[in-house]
This record gives structure tokens, sequence and C-alpha cells, in this order.
């Protein structure tokens, strides 16, 4: 019997709002019943019972459902004697069977059905997230969603799921019902780490700080590079039976043999200096796979020079500098060690000059031409703006010459240098 349930409350685990449940019979699915008897309303979704549309007496909803609508207690009846000693296969059993097994048991009527979790066996078997959602499940076994996203359309996914299922769990030796349950309850497998110069130790002893991350290959190329609030469980999560989930998850495990760390002060030198060693190394899995899903926003404030303290440099002031380089929201690149004077200095205003200000003569050479990388612009904009009197930045658009943008920038530099700086020219 393949069950699936809306409820009340986040993320819809709370008291039964609708239910459907769908009998299989040797492979083949029968006619499926929905309760409380309901139709699709204007939004799609599973529409109330009303005393107008069911031809039996409405008894109102049980208390459970703190005065909501819902299933009574007629409907739970109807519930139990459907099921019967069948076992019921649900996707997620906290969400979708423990709702209807506490209305049951409130209501005074048992409900003692053994319950098989396809959520659960998609993460051991498939090696998908523990909390994946029922069209990832869907998805991983080329089943095709075919109803809506409520209850009546997660009913038949999770049965025909299942179904796919089976020949995995025979080919384990798993053809009893006892033998299921107890499979399901089984941690997953870990992971082989043997083949990498690497281990759960060395994970584990990562620290909690944010920080970016790349992937080495056996030949020391970088074959991915990442950001993470925290370093440690980041990486971590690469490294555990669910990451096989994903095809990105995948390719990582199946390529990696090291990493290399750089701890930073912050989310936004997180994100700068990820788009920095993604332009610099073009990593093969970084280009794979789409790192950055959201553009730039179109408007002002998109041309900016970002000025952070050197990380590994930190100490008694003043201390060097690198820019940051942002042309239409998008990352151009960096230049570090800057400071009160130096050769680095050559190389930042000649990108200045080129990246901003074309039009001035011999700033730009067409065989030249800066190239720019996607970024996680969000992030830099909403750190900006909540950290707008601790970060500097120089908005090159209110710059008039690039003469004007190399003078503020030096100004930058040194104030940025000397310690804690704020916003100028934004």
């Amino acid at each position: 019997m393949a069950i699936a349930s809306d409820g009340h409350g986040p993320g819809g685990s709370g008291a039964v709002r609708a239910l459907s449940l769908l009998p299989v019979l040797l492979g083949e699915p029968c006619h499926e019943e929905h309760l409380p008897a309901c139709a699709a309303d204007a939004d799609g979704l599973m529409a109330e019972n009303t005393a107008e549309d069911s031809p039996r007496e409405n008894t109102g909803p049980l208390p459970i459902s703190t005065g909501r609508p819902g299933l009574d207690e007629v409907d739970l009846e109807t519930v139990v004697e459907t099921i019967g000693d069948l076992p019921v296969v649900c996707h997620r059993v906290g969400r979708e069977f423990e709702p209807i097994r506490r209305a049951c048991a409130e209501a005074g009527i048992p409900l003692h059905a053994p319950v098989v979790s396809a959520a659960k066996l998609g993460q051991i078997l498939l090696g998908l997230k523990a909390n994946h959602a029922a069209i990832d499940l869907a998805t991983a076994l080329g089943v095709e969603a075919r109803g809506p996203d409520d209850c009546r359309g997660r009913a038949p996914l999770v049965a025909a799921a299942y179904l796919r299922l089976v020949p995995m769990l025979e080919e384990r030796g798993i053809d009893t019902l006892d033998a299921l349950l107890g499979f399901q309850d089984m941690p997953p497998a870990p992971l082989d780490l043997s083949a990498c110069a690497f281990g759960a130790g060395d994970l584990r002893a990562l620290p909690s700080v944010p920080g970016v991350y790349r992937f080495l290959d056996r030949e020391g190329s970088v074959i991915y590079v990442g950001k993470a609030k925290n370093l440690r469980a980041r990486l971590s999560s690469y490294f555990i039976p669910s990451a096989r989930g994903t095809p990105r998850g995948r390719a990582i495990l199946e390529q990696v043999h090291s990493f290399l760390i750089e701890r930073v002060a912050s989310d936004l030198e997180a994100a700068l200096l990820e788009a920095a060693l993604i332009a610099e190394h073009r990593p093969r899995l970084n280009r794979q796979f789409e790192v950055h899903e959201r553009p730039a926003p179109y408007g002002p404030r998109l041309n900016l020079a970002v000025i952070l303290r050197d990380a590994d440099l930190r100490g008694a002031p003043p201390t060097p500098c690198t820019v940051h380089l942002l042309r239409k929201g998008r990352y151009l690149g960096r230049v570090a060690g800057l400071g009160p004077a130096g050769n680095a200095w050559t190389r930042a205003l000649r990108l200045v000059a080129r990246a901003y200000f074309r039009a001035e003569p011999g700033t730009h050479s067409s065989s030249d031409d800066l190239e720019e990388h996607d970024i996680d612009w969000q992030l830099v904009g909403s750190y900006l703006r909540r950290h707008r009197d601790e970060v500097s930045v120089l908005d090159l658009d209110e710059c008039a010459s690039s003469a004007e943008a190399a003078e503020r920038l030096r100004v930058l530099v040194a104030t940025v240098g000397a310690g804690a700086g704020r916003v100028f020219a934004r």
C-alpha cells in the first residue's frame, strides 16, 4: 500500500489535511483513494471536504487539527480498514505516516501497519541525501512525475519508485518484509577513502572557519574550487554516503586525491577568492557543473574595486592588501601585495585603466582583452550592504578618469593597510 499525506504546519508534517492511498497488487497499481473526499481547487491543491460534496455526514475535524479542516474519525477508520495487514510504503515516515499514526492514537483507533521508507532506501541504495524530496528519488530511478505536487501526485510516484527499488533489494538477498524492515534501519556504508591522500581524521581536524578549498587529482591538477562558511562542515559533506546522490558529488569522489584550504576573514573574501582561483586554475568540474546560478542584477554599483587586507600577512601595519575587480557584476581579476609602493601597483593601475576607462588613449589593447567570470554576486552585494562601514570599496562609475580612480585607490589601500577601514566613494 503506497501512502502519501499533506499536513498542516512547517514542512507539512503537522495534523493531516489530506491523504492518498494507492494499493499495489503484483506490481500493478489499483484504484487510488483520496481522503477526505475532495477535488483540486483553483491552485491545484486538495480542496477540503464539506457536507455538500460528501455523501456521508460530516463529523468535523478532530481536536488535533486545531480547528482546521482535515481527517475526521470516519476518515481514520477508513484508512485503517483499507490498509488492514498490508505493509505501507511512503516517502518519509516522519512526514507521511507518523501524523496519521498520531491521529489514530488520539482517536483510539489502533494502527500497527509495518512501514517502509522509500527515502531511506534511496539513501542507502542510491546515495541520496537523507532529506531528499520524492521527485529526487523519482529522477534517480527514471520515474516520471505525472500527478500534481501534493499527496495525489506523490502516492503514485512513491509506488513506482519502490517497484524500481525491489530488484536492487533482491540483488542483496532482501526478499522478505522482515529483512526489508531490518535493512532500512541500517546506516549507509561509509565511504572508502583509502585511495585518497587524506582520511576521516584529516576532515575532522579541519577548522570551522570561512575559507576556500581546492580539490586536486593524482597529478596535482585543481579539479574543483569552492567556498565555505565552515570549512570542516563543507568539506566533510563531500565524503559521506549521500554525496554520491548528485552528479557533481560523484564526479568529485571519482577524481579527488587531495585538497588544499585557505582561511579567510569573511564570507565576502571567500566569494572573491573563490572567483579568483576559478579564473586562475579553470578547474574542469567548475566548468562542468554550474556553480553560481544567480546572475548579477541589473542596476548600479556593479563596477567595483574591493580592497581587503591580505589574510596571510596580517600583523603590524601597514599590511599589504589585495584589490578584487568586479565589472558588470562579474569577477575580473585581482592584484595582491599592494602596499605603499611596489611593482604590484603598476599592474593594478593598468588593469583598472583597461577595464573601466577604455575610451582613454593608451588604455586598451585589442590583443589583451580581460576575461570575466561568474561570481556569487548576491552574496557579495548582500555582504557589502550589511558591512558598509567595515569594507572599503571604490565605485569606479563615480570616477571621471583612470587618474582619479588611481588616486582614490591609493587612499583606500593606505586606509585598509593601516587598520579597519570604512567605505569610500560608494
